[in-house]
């Protein structure tokens, strides 16, 4: 059975559904990958997050939601939730692209100095800002965004706003995702850290053969050459993995839907 229409969705009587679907809405627009940019005002974030629930409305199937004020506080915050999950299937991905820069640009001696000093506000290296928009933009390129919405819009049918959630089986499917940014950082990050192994192990050979040499003077623009050329090479290999990845993001956040899904229904 179809929703109603937004005209008749706006009405007051459906204001609770609006504030439901919002709260979903909202959980992904502050975690999914480009809704979620820091460039991006806050204001803008919001009123995209309003505009995506008005579209959403008229998709939402009939049912009974109480409009206590009380009683509305845990359903919100589940709402809340189920939003978050969504927007984490997309987002964990590219958590694992930031991890594999950072391991990269760390064994190239990039990042080294606040590795060892614990500089937290020395901000990201360059290799990791490169991989991260180079990801965000093939992630756009091939409709990852729109992957996404897609999902969240099946979320609504699959489960109605106000519907009772699977808290278990879904905090098992978020530990799953969570798992999955190192799974993700290792087949990024693997041909370049064999490449810099091979490197350091060239490096010592070299070491022992010619001890006069002195290798740690050779060892870090010789690295970071390997580094760069090495990211460089690899980038199309990158862009065809996020590629794949976001056409099948559907697949994912279904995956979590279903996780979240009270059994039975």
């Amino acid at each position: 059975m179809s929703g109603p229409s937004l005209v008749e969705a706006l009405q007051p009587m459906h204001w609770p559904t609006f504030a439901f679907v919002s709260a979903r809405v909202a959980g992904m627009v502050s975690v999914a990958p480009l809704w979620s940019m820091t460039v991006v005002p806050g204001k803008l974030r919001g009123a995209i997050a309003v505009v995506l629930t008005l579209a959403l409305l008229p998709l939402v199937p009939p049912v009974d939601i109480p409009i206590d004020v009380g009683t509305m506080v845990v359903p919100l915050a589940t709402e809340l939730l189920l939003g978050l999950a969504i927007g984490l299937s997309a987002a964990f991905f590219l958590y694992g692209v930031s991890v594999a820069a950072e391991v990269v640009s760390l064994q190239m001696g990039l990042s080294l100095g606040a590795a060892i000093g614990g500089m937290t506000d020395v901000g990201s290296p360059g290799i990791g800002q490169l991989k991260g928009q180079f990801t965000l933009v093939v992630y756009l390129a091939v409709g990852g965004h729109l992957v996404l919405l897609t999902g969240l819009a099946r979320s609504v049918l699959a489960i109605p706003p106000g519907s009772e959630i699977d808290l278990a089986q879904g905090g098992i499917a978020l530990v799953g995702l969570a798992g999955s940014v190192f799974t993700t950082a290792v087949q990024v990050a693997a041909p370049m850290m064999v490449a810099l192994l091979v490197t350091n192990l060239a490096l010592a050979v070299l070491n022992r053969a010619v001890p006069q040499l002195n290798t740690m003077m050779v060892a870090v623009p010789v690295t970071v050459a390997v580094g760069l050329v090495t990211i460089g090479a690899t980038l199309p290999l990158l862009g065809g993995f996020v590629a794949d990845w976001a056409v099948g993001l559907g697949a994912g956040s279904d995956a979590v839907i279903r996780a979240f899904t009270v059994a039975g229904r």
